[in-house]
């Protein structure tokens, strides 16, 4: 409920007014996360996510793209919850063969986190069936080729969850008290589930953490797979063939790096895989899981998501279909060759580009994201005359009257000391008179970017708002980054907040010499690793004016062994040798913000989540006395309750922003401070915030395979006006 307080009162700023008018506009934005095709290429079920909750959206494929002459279906409709059941966050729809039976999982909506159902849906008269209850939070949701059995990727009561998903841990129900933490515990299995009697059993193999799985029936399926069963061990995952009867595993691919986006022909002849870095978007390895024989698709990069052709005799490697990112757009492609490409965002229920394709493979569909288009379920055809001009079957979002609309998106390149070219966006808005004040905000991950879109949700969605307010906004895609290939995306191994962050100084020099941005009010803002190179400029040098760092990791050698993916994430990116030993402490703390010298001291706010599992809070009040200490510039932190490594609760958001905004304005010189910041209320009709995708996008040093995210409600949260952060300003310590 919104807040009850009596706000101070303060000096209305405009850029203050503005900020807040476009975060409030984007908490109210619904974002379709999925969208799934029907087998007979009619339909397509559309997982909407908003400030209502999640729910599914069932629409018809135009009839100019269908080959059977039938007239329009009806039009768009919401499907009610199930009339016998309370009312729940429904997500995941996968359609049968039958192209009328539609399964998804259901999760309580309550106040306290409960298990989930799997249910199936009857399209034509509404009827819903509940199948089963999962053993777990449900990650993944496949479906036999012939319709009769699912397979249930679930995550136990107390798994560590990645940045990807909030990094905070999965709950069944009430937090136990005392959390336990053992070896072994906080695993995920899989469970087969028959569809006609809702029978289960366990048929991962034993004694292993499945990450990601593909599987198309019967008892053999393909997944990524380790032995440690939090987030780090991930970044040790290897490729195996399971036998889900006898619950064993057989090694085919020890990768390089990691692992993403499975996929098993149809008759289990072939398999493939994403091999990228981190959050993985990279190079398509097909396998021979009889002789292990393995074969790099050629001219792909980039990958996020695979998948053979339907019949056997199309299932070889040439058959295979991708979808990736494609410098700050997606393109889609088969047979190692680009079909479509575009400055768009295409993405599925790992915020990454993905695709689903009609039985025939002639109606694909996917959600589409655009600079002035906001996001929406859109189909093509895959051949013809018109292939690949996509057709939205949605309308959850109109523009008319948003302030988002007026965003400026334009692509930039420049060349860093060395001569790479990096390059990024620039948002803007209004009539340049001069240069303006710039705001640098640099993604986590680094295995992620800054992607053609409506709305940018990293750094808490303050690009936009920024833009609005009178900022210059670079997005830089620094080496480290997708997009640009694995070999860019690997190009910061073993010199994290090195030559990427020369790459983001490089971008503001850019700026400056072609008189876009104002040198003297230059700030820089990160997420996650974007934090962390945020801390670095701050500490190291004097370009910027101000900075803010938000759940960012600053200190690796704490780091590794208080995140739950250290020990993972920093032997990826080989921020020491991983050993152990003296030379290992020294080179994490080398590397580490905490002990960074060499700037004259930047104005530096420090925003973070106190339930964040993934950087831990001491991150942040290490930076914060760290800085404290050294005494050079101001610095104050704000800890938010409950929040994970994204920020979910409305409130919670609008705060953080305006506090960032009045940071910026006080020593950018862009506005009058002033002394103290009302808390914000809560969004109106939004009395329990829910997360949503693409105004807090999923990046940050988290880096474990996308997953499809286990509903899009926040963990823990209650119907309650959520309390304040805890502020911790210059010259206080507790």
């Amino acid at each position: 409920m919104p807040s009850t307080a009596a706000p101070r009162q303060q000096p209305q700023r405009r850029a203050a007014i503005v900020v807040r008018r476009v975060r409030e506009a984007m908490l109210r934005l619904v974002h379709p996360a999925e969208a799934r095709v029907s087998p007979d290429g009619r339909a397509v079920a559309v997982t909407a996510a908003g400030p209502e909750g999640v729910e599914l959206v069932l629409t018809p494929v135009p009839a100019v793209l269908r080959d059977d002459g039938e007239a329009e279906a009806a039009p768009p409709v919401l499907l009610p919850p199930p009339r016998s059941a309370a009312p729940a966050h429904r997500h995941s729809p996968r359609w049968l063969p039958d192209s009328r039976t539609l399964l998804h999982i259901a999760e309580p909506a309550g106040p306290t986190p409960a298990p989930a159902r799997l249910d199936a849906l009857d399209t034509t008269t509404g009827a819903v069936r509940s199948v089963a209850t999962a053993p777990g939070a449900v990650e993944e949701l496949l479906v036999s080729d012939d319709g009769r059995q699912a397979l249930l990727l679930c995550a136990e009561d107390g798994a560590e969850r990645d940045g990807m998903n909030l990094g905070l841990p999965v709950r069944l129900g009430a937090a136990p008290v005392p959390e336990r933490f053992a070896p072994g515990t906080g695993r995920r299995s899989l469970h087969l589930v028959d569809l006609a009697n809702g029978t289960m059993c366990e048929a991962g193999p034993a004694g292993l953490t499945v990450w990601n799985v593909a599987w198309r029936g019967g008892t053999t399926a393909v997944a990524t797979v380790s032995e440690d069963t939090l987030p780090a061990g991930y970044y040790g995952a290897r490729f195996a063939a399971l036998d889900l009867n006898a619950r064993t595993s057989r090694t085919l691919y020890e990768p390089e790096g990691q692992l993403g986006a499975p996929a098993l022909a149809a008759d289990g002849r072939l398999a493939a895989v994403c091999e990228g870095i981190s959050i993985v978007a990279g190079r398509p390895v097909v396998i021979d899981p009889v002789t292990g024989r393995t074969e790099v698709v050629p001219g792909v990069e980039d990958a996020t998501w695979l998948q053979f052709d339907g019949s056997a005799a199309d299932d070889r490697p040439g058959s295979l279909w991708f979808a990736g990112w494609d410098g700050t757009g997606s393109r889609v492609g088969r047979a190692g060759r680009s079909l479509w490409s575009g400055a768009v965002t295409l993405s599925g229920a790992a915020f990454q580009p993905a695709l689903s394709l009609s039985a025939d493979r002639r109606i694909a569909a996917t959600v589409l994201d655009a600079p002035g288009r906001p996001a929406e379920a859109v189909v093509a055809r895959t051949g013809g005359p018109d292939a690949w001009n996509w057709l939205p079957v949605t309308a959850l979002n109109t523009s008319a009257g948003s302030p988002l609309a007026e965003i400026r998106t334009e692509e930039t390149t420049w060349s860093a000391s060395d001569g790479r070219t990096v390059g990024g966006l620039v948002l803007s808005s209004g009539s340049p008179t001069g240069p303006r004040p710039l705001a640098v905000l640099v993604h986590g991950g680094p295995a992620w970017l800054w992607s053609a879109g409506y709305a940018p949700g990293d750094v808490l969605g303050l690009a936009p708002a920024l833009a609005a307010a009178g900022y210059l906004v670079l997005l830089p895609n620094p080496r480290g980054s997708s997009g640009r290939g694995l070999d860019h995306a690997r190009a910061v191994v073993g010199d994290v907040g090195g030559a990427d962050l020369d790459d983001v100084l490089s971008g503001v020099r850019h700026l400056v010499d072609t008189g876009l941005a104002d040198p003297d009010r230059a700030a820089v803002l990160g997420h996650s690793y974007g934090g962390f190179l945020a801390a670095l400029a701050a500490m190291r040098t004097d370009v910027f004016r101000a900075a803010v760092v938000v759940s960012a990791p600053t200190d690796w050698l704490s780091f590794t062994h208080t995140s739950n993916i250290g020990g993972g994430y920093d032997r990826t990116y080989r921020i020491g040798s991983g050993s152990g030993s003296t030379d290992d402490r020294a080179g994490l703390i080398a590397r580490s913000p905490v002990f960074a010298q060499g700037g004259g001291g930047t104005p530096t706010l420090i925003v973070h989540g106190s339930a964040d599992r993934v950087t831990p809070v001491g991150q942040a009040h290490e930076l914060y006395r760290s800085l404290l200490r050294t005494g050079r510039a101001p610095v104050e932190l704000y800890v938010y309750p409950d929040e994970g490594h994204e920020f979910t609760d409305g409130s919670h958001i609008l705060d953080a922003a305006a506090r960032v905004e009045e940071w910026l304005a006080a020593h950018l010189g862009t506005g009058a401070a002033t002394a103290a910041l009302p808390r914000p209320t809560a969004v109106p009709g939004d009395a329990s915030p829910e997360p949503i995708p693409g105004t807090a996008s999923p990046v940050g040093p988290e880096g474990a395979a996308p997953r499809a995210p286990s509903g899009t409600t926040s963990p823990g949260r209650s119907g309650s006006a959520a309390p304040p952060p805890t502020a911790v300003p210059q010259g206080s310590e507790q």
